[in-house]
């Protein structure tokens, strides 16, 4: 028996690029929160890891609760999710998944026949360059000849 595909839910994307987001917006709050404090304590002589009690508290008090946020919107996606799975109508039927694989299939294809295809053109262009080459060759030997012939004259 296949596995039955969840459809996928534009709010349940939704949920994971928020949670996505959050997170980044925690990394540059950290960020952000150490380089204002490493430039306060210098400003008054002190350095961080003499007040590093105090800016342990202050960078939490600044980040947690973009993190905790992140968690919990990753958390409801996930929850969202696992409701879903509960309804047969969340699921693809058949006949997509069939779609959805030829056309995967079908991507695969024109993605071959355009590599196919450049390396085609390339192949006719190196060609085309060779012949060049030779032609010129033939030119600057013919040039040779003719300034030999006009030297023993």
């Amino acid at each position: 028996m296949e596995k039955k595909l969840l459809k996928k839910s534009k709010f349940a994307v939704t949920l994971y690029v928020i949670s996505g987001l959050l997170t980044l917006y925690t990394v540059y709050m950290l960020y952000s929160t150490i380089t204002y404090l490493t430039n306060y304590f210098s400003q008054y002589g002190t350095s961080f890891m003499s007040n590093f009690g105090t800016a342990i508290g202050y960078i939490l008090t600044q980040c947690l609760v973009y993190l905790v946020y992140a968690i919990l919107v990753f958390a409801a996606a996930k929850i969202y999710n696992e409701v879903r799975k509960a309804n047969p109508d969340n699921y693809l039927s058949e006949a997509e998944s069939k779609a959805i694989l030829r056309a995967k299939e079908a991507k695969k294809i024109a993605k071959a026949e355009k590599k196919a295809a450049k390396a085609s053109v390339e192949e006719a262009q190196a060609t085309e360059e060779k012949a060049e080459a030779t032609e010129e060759l033939k030119e600057a030997e013919k040039a040779e000849e003719e300034q030999k012939e006009e030297s023993e004259k």
